[in-house]
């Protein structure tokens, strides 16, 4: 019976694996991508881990399976999404219940863990307070045989750290594989999908180093850094290899990435530019007119944090109780301080989401649904035509995109109702109100990557052609191929399609009509959960 194993190498990108497979540095990557096909893989929009991945796993757009950023926003409010916001099923759902097997290794939006024909151990947003794998038990059976299972990294990125933080991610990376072989041999599985996190968090980091473009390149730091840093993929294609060695051939192997790389120049404080837009209106009270003075002033949090950079503390905030931080918070300008009554938009999400303060929709909602609010959508993205880069002068939004043209489904309605593409993806919107008194700054956390639209797609083996260059594959398309792989018919309603140009066989796709799935009942995390994973996404820069 054929098999499938999926690989995922967060926001892995050609630009590095072409250049260092060709030197030999990635051979196991390479002898997939010589042997099999590959090409790029168009992500969502916008391309970030949260809709992407359930992306994959559902193929459907975010417009059916409800999921459209790591929040979901409630009117400058926000509140954290997990597994049991997703309203469609996934992958492994299908699989299971048709009595195949199946491993999820640390999968993004896989928390809290549904019950399935296998094992999941739960992705980046799983705190480590809860119970993230199923069964329960899952990891205690290695306790004293294989080192501690790890989510996350525990040692944020701080400019002179570099050793200890690529030597935290290798230590991940390295686990991840122990656990993967082991589970490969304690569970037969039909499906089985590896997930790799550090990738992605040592690219925001360190990204300068590996572009003598980037306008913050050291070429003493990347000599002395590139080593480790390549290092991190090397060690994930060590583990492919050893996972590769335990293969029959019936299985086929899928590398694939969320997101692609690129680099990262500016943040842009959005709502700072609706303001003075006149789009986005603040309180008039003698509190708010002095956090407003204040903040233009200069006590904003991004000159917070430069100081606390300064003192080499950065680790330590998180450590601070979330109750005090917010308190902290709170002395700023934020969306506490906006007047909804008179605002027509506003920003909250960390690659350029705009929304619409819609009636019906949005808690002190005042746009009319329909020919008010499509006139409104008009207006702010004419406006945005007006932000220019702080030394050129050049526009810098270079695309607006309507949410309608996104997002479909029922679920639609939650999307972001502008999406900016803002300098090439060079710069993203800071996440919540505002970090700085100026509209175009340094990202806060001193960030030097971040997404692109397309990622990466390997695939390999007996079913898989040979040589073959994939131009137009998309993350929704991964699925049903795999559906297809493992000689099942594929659901209806997926917007995803076979990628019959991969593969060997010209065996014609069957489908079947599904009706729509509209998931479980919503669960929020606890208190204590909620904290540690707002702690982590703000760790790793997504929330600020």
């Amino acid at each position: 019976m054929s098999r499938v194993l999926a690989i995922g190498i967060d926001g892995a990108t050609f630009d590095l694996i072409q250049p260092w497979a060709e030197a030999g540095a990635l051979p196991h990557l390479a002898k997939l991508m010589s042997e099999g096909v590959h090409g790029p893989l168009e992500s969502t929009l916008p391309p970030v881990t949260s809709p992407a991945w359930p992306t994959f796993a559902t193929g459907k757009n975010p417009g059916k399976h409800g999921v459209f950023d790591f929040i979901r926003p409630l009117g400058g409010r926000f509140e954290l999404v997990n597994a049991s916001s997703l309203r469609a099923k996934t992958l492994w759902d299908i699989l299971s219940e048709a009595g195949r097997t199946v491993g999820i290794m640390n999968v993004p939006v896989t928390y809290p863990p549904e019950p399935v024909n296998g094992f999941v151990i739960g992705g980046m947003l799983s705190p480590m307070t809860g119970t993230f794998t199923f069964p329960a038990d899952l990891l205690d059976r290695y306790a004293g045989d294989l080192p501690p299972y790890r989510i996350a990294p525990s040692v944020q990125y701080k400019e002179g750290n570099e050793g200890a933080f690529t030597a935290d991610l290798l230590d991940l990376v390295r686990r991840r594989g122990k656990y993967a072989l082991r589970l490969m041999e304690d569970y037969p599985h039909d499906f089985l999908m590896v997930h790799f996190q550090a990738t992605d968090v040592l690219q925001h980091a360190l990204w300068r180093i590996v572009d003598p473009s980037h306008p913050r390149y050291d070429p003493d730091l990347a000599a002395e850094a590139l080593p480790a840093f390549r290092g991190v993929y090397q060690a994930i294609d060590e583990a492919i290899g050893q996972m590769l060695a335990r293969l029959d051939g019936d299985t086929t192997v899928v590398v694939m990435s969320d997101h692609g790389f690129g680099p990262l120049h500016h943040t842009v404080n959005v709502n700072l530019f609706l303001l003075e837009q006149g789009l986005l209106k603040l309180k008039q009270g003698a509190w708010n007119r002095l956090k407003t003075g204040l903040f233009m002033a200069g006590l904003t949090p991004a000159s917070i944090w430069h100081v606390i950079e300064r003192a080499g503390l950065q680790n330590y905030v998180w450590q601070v109780s979330k109750s005090t931080r917010n308190k902290v918070v709170s002395k700023f300008l934020s969306f506490d301080d906006v007047d909804w009554s008179r605002t027509v938009a506003y920003s909250i999400g960390h690659v350029g989401q705009v929304y619409i303060n819609l009636k019906g929709r949005e808690p002190q909602g005042i746009v009319e649904p329909g020919e008010e609010y499509r006139a409104v959508q008009v207006r702010v993205a004419e406006a945005l035509q007006e932000l220019r880069h702080p030394k050129t002068g050049a526009p810098m939004v270079d695309e607006v995109i309507p949410g309608g043209t996104v997002a479909h489904g029922p679920y639609a309605s939650r999307s972001a109702d502008l999406h900016l593409v803002i300098d090439g993806y060079r710069a993203i919107a800071f996440p919540l109100f505002a970090a700085d008194r100026r509209i175009v700054t340094r990202q806060i956390r001193g960030d030097s990557g971040c997404h692109r639209r397309h990622g990466v797609l390997i695939a390999w083996g007996r079913d898989i052609r040979s040589g073959e260059h994939l131009a137009s594959a998309r993350i929704h398309d991964l699925a049903p191929t795999i559906l297809h792989l493992l000689g099942l018919r594929v659901p209806d309603d997926m917007d995803g399609r076979v990628l019959t140009r991969a593969l060997e066989s010209d065996r014609p796709v069957e489908y079947e009509h599904v009706d729509a799935a509209l998931g479980g009942a919503q669960r929020d995390l606890s208190p204590e959960e909620t904290a540690e994973v707002e702690d982590r996404l703000r760790s790793l820069g997504y929330l600020g």
